[in-house]
């Protein structure tokens, strides 16, 4: 029998792929002006976003926001069961095609670039926290996220709270994402705010 997560999952699944691309495309744009007046996005100098995939807000105009504004930028890498965050230095990549067909940074394994968080490293680092763009299927505006149900962001945020690095998360969506509540199981993180194409609101 389906849990209610893989039963809401199904359903947002199936709304999302009956809206028109501009959907994705406009709140994408819209979305990423509203993240520009966040004062956690305005006051740390490392992002950490994540490259559209089908059915997701789209997230270039983030990541062109983030490189106009002199950012340090890190994205994704899927390896196995694990999410690993490189940095980039252009928003043109170079990329290479990861799990889902998403595209990844193309990894030089002769000159590998800097990791989030580096190896090693622990506690506090100077300066505003690491701010976290997190996809997922749905959020509630009380911050609960669903994701799509492989685990990546669960597994890298006890990966940070381990190593007691500070960092801020906002989930970053389309408006007909955000639902009145979704389920939730006791390891899920709360974000601190939900950016979509309409506006921003922080969790108090």
């Amino acid at each position: 029998m389906a849990t209610p997560k893989q039963e809401l999952r199904k359903t947002l699944r199936k709304q999302l792929a009956a809206l028109p691309p501009e959907t994705y495309r406009d709140e994408g744009k819209r979305g990423a002006g509203f993240m520009a007046g966040y004062p956690a996005w305005r006051d740390t100098d490392t992002v950490l976003l994540f490259l559209s995939a089908p059915g997701e807000i789209e997230t270039d105009p983030l990541l062109d926001l983030a490189f106009s504004q002199g950012k340090k930028v890190f994205l994704p890498r899927v390896e196995g069961e694990i999410a690993r965050f490189f940095h980039i230095r252009s928003a043109e990549g170079p990329w290479s095609v990861g799990a889902f067909d998403i595209r990844e940074p193309l990894i030089d394994e002769h000159n590998p670039p800097e990791e989030f968080p580096a190896p090693g490293k622990t506690g506090k680092s100077g300066g505003a926290p690491a701010l976290v763009v997190v996809p997922g299927m749905a959020f509630d505006r009380q911050g609960n996220r669903m994701g799509h149900g492989k685990g990546y962001y669960d597994r890298f945020f006890a990966k940070l709270d381990d190593l007691k690095i500070p960092y801020g998360m906002v989930g970053f969506c389309l408006e007909q994402q955000v639902l009145p509540d979704v389920p939730v199981e006791p390891w899920d993180k709360k974000m601190h705010a939900i950016c979509t194409g309409t506006g921003l609101f922080t969790i108090l």
